[in-house]
């Protein structure tokens, strides 16, 4: 049986019950914590009333218990997102994500509904939430945070309370019962045609194997750590294409590690041009060479992209040196996801499909590009119709 108790104010008014419901001893027969819960009485009911709700109430959370369909009522939010980002470890997920939610938790959940129990948490708080994160004085330059970000903070709590809902916590997601935070989009950026050139005459000043590595980002549309990911037994000289299956990440914790490409489609061939493929020939024959001045100092990794001891490169240091690299020869800011961008935005402006594209970027879903470059799209498709025009004359001399 469930056991009740009667909790009383200090006038002595009935105001709640406390029903435990204990769950036995565990392997090493150590007592376990029971189930609770509370039961609220309401101000009209009569203690007789109140008392036979109760016990209807014990009886099905008992009922609840026994059949594994509750557990303990007590946990906060705190703890139930710690519990369930410690779950998501467990299971798998990636380093870089895991990272991502507790950043976070820890400063923006925990310290404004981390208090709240999980089962008392309602639509209003997380409103509250939302609107407590859009204000001045979040982020941590002292301004707003970005729609992105208390989007993501939205996404991490409905992933938690989908959870709950998973394991009889709680009966539906209270975050879908609000209005989602909107994320400002922004359009993609990318190099115009003049500023390519400019930036590949300028890499003809610049060291080879950096070299080598630019060029590399702008044909393949490859992400930064895909493209130091790359070990020579991933580069086919005979079909002229690069294999990207792994991926180079940092975090503070791990450091530089290796881990799988982003997302599953993000697996794939990538088709390089012919001339490239023969300047990545040089690059190994130099690299080779360099091998044997460094002796025993090089570690062998069997990487395209190394430092001087062969380990893989830092993902920062590919965005300092283009940093630095733009300065030297006063080209517009450049950044590896720009290059991405600029090829995705050449194939789609000289008539690519969508898909084809989107296989090339490694997208999951071909919405994800055409969400991306939807104007590009748009712009694409409206010289296609001038196109049309002129193939069936119906546009005047």
């Amino acid at each position: 049986m469930a056991n009740i108790q009667e909790r009383r104010d200090k006038a002595g008014k009935l105001i709640s019950y406390s029903i435990r419901v204990h769950r036995g001893r565990d392997a090493e027969g150590k007592q376990l914590k029971p189930y609770t819960a509370t039961f609220t009485v309401e101000p009209t009911w009569t203690e007789k009333s109140a008392r036979k709700k109760a016990e209807a109430f014990a009886a099905t959370f008992e009922k609840e218990c026994r059949e594994g369909l509750a557990s303990d009522s007590r946990q906060t939010v705190a703890q139930y997102c710690e519990y369930c980002i410690d779950l998501k470890e467990q299971r798998g997920l990636k380093t870089t994500t895991l990272t991502l939610y507790r950043s976070l938790s820890e400063r923006f959940i925990v310290p404004e509904i981390g208090h709240i129990k999980i089962r008392e948490l309602k639509p209003q708080h997380l409103n509250d939430l939302y609107t407590a994160l859009a204000q001045e004085g979040r982020n941590k330059n002292g301004g707003k945070l970005s729609g992105k970000t208390v989007l993501e903070v939205h996404r991490l709590l409905h992933t938690v309370l989908d959870q709950a809902v998973k394991e009889c916590i709680i009966p539906f997601n209270t975050a879908d019962r609000v209005e989602p935070p909107k994320a400002k989009k922004s359009d993609p950026v990318y190099y115009q045609p003049e500023e390519v050139e400019a930036i590949l005459e300028a890499l003809n000043e610049e060291p080879g194997q950096w070299r080598m590595l630019v060029l590399l980002l702008l044909v393949s549309g490859c992400r930064r750590g895909e493209v130091l990911g790359l070990k020579w037994e991933d580069v086919s000289f005979e079909y002229n294409r690069i294999h990207i299956c792994r991926n180079i990440l940092y975090t503070k914790e791990r450091g530089v590690y290796e881990d799988i490409p982003k997302t599953e489609n993000s697996t794939r061939y990538i088709s390089i041009p012919a001339d490239i493929m023969a300047e990545l020939r040089h690059h190994r024959a130099w690299q080779a060479s360099e091998r044997l001045r460094l002796g025993t100092y090089y570690e062998n990794q069997g990487f395209v992209f190394a430092q001087d001891n062969g380990k893989p490169l830092h993902p920062c240091s590919v965005t300092s040196w283009l940093r630095k690299f733009s300065d030297r020869h006063a080209l517009p800011h450049l950044n590896p996801h720009g290059f991405r961008h600029t090829m995705a935005s050449m194939l789609i402006y000289n008539g690519v499909d969508p898909v084809t594209v989107s296989h090339r970027l490694g997208h999951d879903q071909v919405s994800t590009t055409t969400d991306i470059y939807s104007h590009m799209i748009s712009d694409a498709d409206s010289r296609s119709a001038d196109i049309i025009a002129d193939a069936l004359s119906f546009k005047k001399a």
